[in-house]
């Protein structure tokens, strides 16, 4: 099941959080900031630990003070190359981020929109990247929030 709610990510309850996130998990801004704020220091200290992840990949930590059980990050952008992800790399990572929901037993996934902040990718086209993914995996619930001030 796909849904798009406007609010808040962080106080979304679910199984998992999505963040969009550098490739460094360096949660300086957007909304992997407010992610990182809300959940807590152990986000944080365990994004350290795991250091980098590929765009196209994904990072998993606890989701500490969240609503959630895990946080799966997906970056979208390295600074370090100035590389930005593509709707391609967007529909890889949220594929990949509901395989291993899937196989972890989660059954409700919030994510943002990724890729439609600083990465500057069109918001309509990213949602339709997020719905086309949601439709191959019909057991899920996926929510896409958009952030509403």
């Amino acid at each position: 099941m796909f849904k798009v709610v406007f609010g808040d990510i962080t106080e979304i309850e679910a199984d998992v959080v999505v963040n969009a996130a550098n490739t460094e998990l360096k949660h300086y801004g957007g909304v992997a900031k407010a992610i990182a704020l809300k959940a807590g220091k152990e986000l944080i200290e365990e994004s350290n630990k795991i250091g980098y992840c590929e765009i196209g990949k994904v990072a998993i930590t606890s989701a500490g003070k969240l609503k959630a059980r895990k946080v799966f990050h997906v970056p979208t952008i390295c600074y370090k190359v100035n590389r930005k992800a593509s709707l391609k790399d967007i529909e890889k990572a949220f594929e990949k981020v509901c395989e291993l929901a899937k196989k972890f037993g989660y059954k409700r996934i919030a994510t943002p929109l990724l890729g439609a902040g600083v990465v500057g990718l069109d918001e309509k086209e990213v949602e339709n990247v997020i719905k086309r993914v949601a439709e191959k995996f019909k057991e899920l619930e996926i929510i896409l929030v958009k952030y509403k001030a």
